[in-house]
């Protein structure tokens, strides 16, 4: 055997490791990676928010490696409705063209039935259009059906507060909030848990900062964070009758689903830097509404 051979056969075992990859089941068995890992993609049920009705991800269809296992996964638990923070309609669309070939098939069929909101927030909160841009995403969710995605690019930081004030809304408790925060951590940075929960604590103390307009330093757990978020809501421009409609849809548990992402405590974290994959056939089945 020559040794351009033995490369050649060494190239083929790691291309066979990287597509090993089993995908987790209800129970939270498989292996130490899954699509849901790598798509960042994950049911959000904290407080009162029905089970079943609120997801978040990375980028369902920005053309990176990733995003092909968003975009499976938000097919496979038939999200209706989506608030992309990330872009303009103008960049959307642009990666639209540029992946015209690519599983983002179902993502681009919400979009062309007007199911995808496209927020366009800046990465941090210096925007002074910041609050209302949230506020106009959030409208988009109390006037349409879920089950509902929310995401930008990797779906952690834009991702990560949305998430936060709709939790807060909701009355989740901090340490539920802290434990959705930090799997973000672990999906994409690849953090141990610990050091994922440390960082997560951080980003806590800055979101939370920025939406009370109270010092980091302060006692969460003693603040009424849900009036916090409502408050938040109303002078982006929100009514209470369009939070109280938005309340009243993330508490809803009759959405359809496929199938049950496992419980957070369930969640089965990735220790390899290099975790395989295995992407299942597009079914190119266009939502019903």
């Amino acid at each position: 055997m020559t040794a351009k051979t033995r490369k050649f056969l060494a190239f083929l075992l790691l291309l066979t490791a990287i597509f090993s990859m089993t995908i987790v089941n209800a129970s939270g068995a498989g292996s130490t990676a899954s699509a849901a890992v790598y798509g960042n993609f994950r049911n959000v049920k904290s407080g009162k928010i029905g089970w079943d009705t609120l997801y978040r991800s990375q980028h369902p269809a920005n053309g990176s490696f990733r995003s092909k296992f968003a975009n499976e996964l938000a097919e496979e638990y038939r999200i209706r409705t989506v608030l992309n923070l990330s872009d303009s309609d103008s960049t959307l669309k642009a990666y639209f063209r540029k992946n015209k070939i690519s599983s983002s098939y179902y993502y681009r069929t919400l979009y062309s039935s007007g199911r995808v909101y496209t927020a366009n927030l800046s990465q941090k909160h210096t925007s002074s259009s910041y609050r209302k841009k949230v506020a106009n995403g959030l409208k988009f969710l109390s006037k349409n059906k879920g089950p509902y995605l929310i995401h930008c690019e990797v779906g952690r930081d834009r991702t990560g507060f949305v998430i936060l004030l709709l939790e807060c809304l909701m009355g989740a408790s901090y340490d539920e909030m802290l434990s959705d925060y930090a799997i973000s951590y672990v999906n994409v940075n690849q953090y141990t848990q610990e050091k994922a929960r440390q960082k997560a604590i951080s980003c806590l103390n800055e979101e939370f900062s920025y939406m009370t307009g109270k010092a980091k330093s302060t006692n969460w757990r003693q603040v009424d964070l849900s009036q916090h978020a409502v408050n938040y809501m109303i002078k982006g421009g929100m009514s209470y009758t369009e939070i109280s409609a938005l309340r009243k849809n993330l508490s809803r548990s009759d959405f359809i689903s496929s199938k049950i992402l496992p419980n957070k405590q369930d969640y089965k974290f990735p220790e390899s830097k290099n975790p395989g994959f295995e992407l299942s056939p597009d079914l190119l089945v266009s939502p019903t509404f």
